[in-house]
């Protein structure tokens, strides 16, 4: 499994998190759930998803039949299941890591 191009960053205090999966340009923002929005771009390619909650749960199913999600990209979205926030540990020094993603994306916070 290669590593995607992600970027995944996490905001504790607000208690967001956007995961960035392409650099295409975004045309439209869809409402997947009432706390996941993803990003696509102009051949409905997910380029980003937007959980408004940390704990809220990742519509595996429907980004994969709904939007168009690269092969590589679907074992990395596995990995996040069933939330960031289940996934999310913060250590004692402050830095947050996903550890399920210790070989993919670079979490910011």
């Amino acid at each position: 499994m290669s590593t995607p191009n992600w970027r995944l960053s996490i905001n504790t205090d607000t208690d967001v998190a956007y995961i960035r999966m392409t650099n295409n340009e975004v045309v439209e923002t869809v409402e997947a759930t009432d706390e996941v929005l993803v990003d696509v771009d102009k051949h409905d390619v997910v380029v980003g998803i937007e959980m408004l909650r940390l704990d809220a749960q990742i519509p595996f199913t429907d980004l994969i039949t709904k939007f168009h999600v690269h092969s590589e990209d679907v074992d990395y979205l596995q990995a996040l299941m069933p939330s960031v926030k289940v996934q999310l540990q913060i250590g004692t020094d402050g830095t947050n890591t996903v550890p399920a993603l210790s070989v993919g994306p670079k979490v910011t916070a």
